[in-house]
């Protein structure tokens, strides 16, 4: 994937100048780059946060019925 060399300037769907820093076009409504990324990074985190949780509950699982 290639980097953007600045600051997404136009959308990809309606070519609609964007201000710097958007996270939406105000002509056509979609994400910009910069906001699709955003979520795709919190996504990655709370899949990550999920994972870890349910490794805990299977290893205090885990731990309790060896205790028995």
């Amino acid at each position: 994937m290639a980097l953007a060399a600045g600051p997404q300037t136009h959308c990809d769907h309606c070519q609609g100048s964007l201000r710097p820093e958007a996270a939406y076009c105000e002509n056509c409504g979609r994400r910009t780059r910069r906001a699709k990324r955003l979520v795709r990074i919190s996504i990655r985190a709370e899949l990550a946060l999920l994972a870890l949780f349910v490794v805990l509950v299977v290893v205090f699982t885990f731990v309790l019925f060896v205790q028995k």
